[in-house]
């Protein structure tokens, strides 16, 4: 039987209008990653979103809830690229050091230079230590990979799966606000020489 020439079209997609919400976090997002989160002014999120200022707080009570939503919407989205990119399978030892490459690069992609890295990563790791919003979104990746490791037996039983997150996320800021400290500027290397076997069970990667 030959085959029909000609494709049958499928219905066409329908672009899902964006709410006010998400719009003005769209807009935080890129203005932050272009200028910088402590140099972008509320009108300039404002006149991106395209809504006046003041309605700005009908959906965010203040500048420091908005950048704290912007946070965790930046931390969710290194995750989801970094799940697309590792495969549970094998020792954990390698997936935690690609997790960390990845998350060190990502970050540099999402700004536009070391600069804003290290503002964006002191305000993540400030905001970690007391609010659970955060943390949460953290462990929404780190989690299930820790867990794979232990199922494993690959992961020191002594070390909670906080204190191995917190443990990660402060060589994060030491790497990315004092790059200069890291010999020759090769992170890969730190973070398997350095960060990831601490965390492994004997100590070795």
């Amino acid at each position: 039987m030959a085959k029909a020439s000609a494709s049958v079209a499928g219905p066409a997609e329908v672009a899902v209008p964006r709410t006010a919400r998400e719009r003005i976090l769209d807009a935080a997002r890129s203005a932050f990653r272009q200028n910088g989160i402590a140099a972008t002014p509320l009108d300039e999120v404002a006149a991106l979103a395209g809504v006046a200022r003041p309605n700005l707080y009908r959906y965010f009570s203040s500048r420091e809830e908005l950048v704290r939503q912007v946070m965790i919407a930046e931390v969710r989205a290194v995750n989801a690229e970094r799940w697309s990119r590792i495969t549970l399978s094998g020792p954990v030892a390698p997936l935690i050091l690609d997790s960390l490459v990845a998350g060190h690069d990502l970050a540099h992609d999402y700004m536009a230079n070391v600069t804003l890295v290290a503002e964006a990563t002191a305000i993540t790791a400030d905001l970690m230590s007391h609010d659970e919003a955060l943390a949460a979104a953290q462990y929404e990746y780190w989690g299930p990979l820790l867990e794979y490791g232990r199922a494993r037996g690959e992961i020191a039983a002594h070390l909670t799966n906080e204190r191995i997150v917190r443990w990660f996320l402060t060589n994060h800021v030491l790497v990315s606000e004092r790059p200069v400290l890291v010999p020759d500027g090769d992170v890969r290397a730190w973070f398997a020489d350095f960060v990831v076997p601490p965390v492994l069970a004997g100590g070795n990667a």
